[in-house]
């Protein structure tokens, strides 16, 4: 096993490119998630949450979805370099391939998608427009992340939908778990997680064969946040006219440092495009082709 510090001095780490040769070669495992209609939001009899309601999204297209959040290992496979993994003073502790990628922007990681898409012979899922050619810069990840457009027959990977990551999660039910001992057998969470990320994989999946999709970190996704603009949404895949005045994006799932009732599929945190957390990564998706 691999086991590497990285300097909390340092915003961007050089990795040795026999590290890269030689051990980050990783697959993306991932599970597909079916067409169809879907309940989400808060159970019967749950006060919903601010900009919260029930409603049936209907997909007529299946994906296919990471069954953890990327990895280290994910990303050294597509990138010499790797962001510092101990943003905003986050407390030092061994890392491995095998843990989730933290730190990053929005912005950080539209072009990661872009640059496995490539890498994994995929078209490219996202498109920069005139005003967005630039994003690594903080006004401007805020500013120009509004004009970047998603093609929508492309097969790229991608940042999961709102509506997708909560089909793909399957945390809705008041009764899924009842204790905090319960919780714990699915979820990195301030009960248990001892103030960092930890390895994916090492707790139990939910039943779609995903792991923390409860705790660990929270996971970034691809639309603006607003109001559900219709109870009964048909592919509510992307909000393509730009809106100035909205910049953030969800995170949704909960993290290490989350109370357990954070980690609920239809709790709606959000956060600037351009802000970089130690608390925040991601997971991507891919558009399945039809009759794929």
């Amino acid at each position: 096993m691999i086991v590497f510090f990285i300097s909390q001095f340092s915003c961007v780490q050089n990795i040795d490119s026999d590290l890269e040769s030689s051990s980050t070669k990783v697959m993306t495992q991932t599970v597909t998630i079916p067409s169809g209609r879907y309940t989400l939001g808060p159970p019967p009899l749950i006060k919903a949450p601010p900009h919260t309601k029930e409603r049936t999204v209907t997909l007529t297209y299946n994906f296919a979805i990471s069954t953890t959040e990327v990895t280290l290992g994910e990303w050294l496979s597509v990138s010499t370099t790797i962001p510092n993994q101990f943003c905003d003073d986050a407390p030092i502790h061994i890392l491995t391939l095998q843990h989730p990628i933290r730190c990053v922007s929005w912005c950080d990681v539209i072009h990661f998608a872009n640059l496995k898409s490539k890498h994994d012979g995929f078209e490219q899922a996202y498109h920069f427009g005139n005003n967005a050619n630039t994003l690594n810069h903080t006004v401007d990840c805020n500013e120009r992340a509004q004009f970047v457009s998603l093609r929508h027959k492309s097969t790229g990977w991608r940042l999961p939908t709102e509506a997708e990551w909560e089909i793909a999660s399957l945390n809705r039910s008041t009764t899924q778990h009842t204790t905090t001992e319960n919780l714990k057998e699915q979820a990195w969470f301030i009960e248990n997680a001892n103030n960092r990320p930890h390895k994916v994989a090492t707790l139990s999946p939910n039943s779609n064969g995903l792991f923390d999709t409860q705790g660990n970190l929270h996971e970034w996704i691809w639309e603006r946040f607003g109001d559900f603009e219709s109870t009964n949404p048909v592919d509510p895949i992307t909000y393509d006219k730009p809106i100035p005045s909205t910049y953030t994006r969800p995170i949704k799932g909960g993290a290490f440092n989350s109370p357990a009732s954070n980690l609920t599929a239809y709790n709606r945190p959000n956060a600037s495009p351009s802000l970089i957390h130690p608390s925040i990564g991601f997971r991507l998706v891919r558009t399945l082709p039809s009759g794929e």
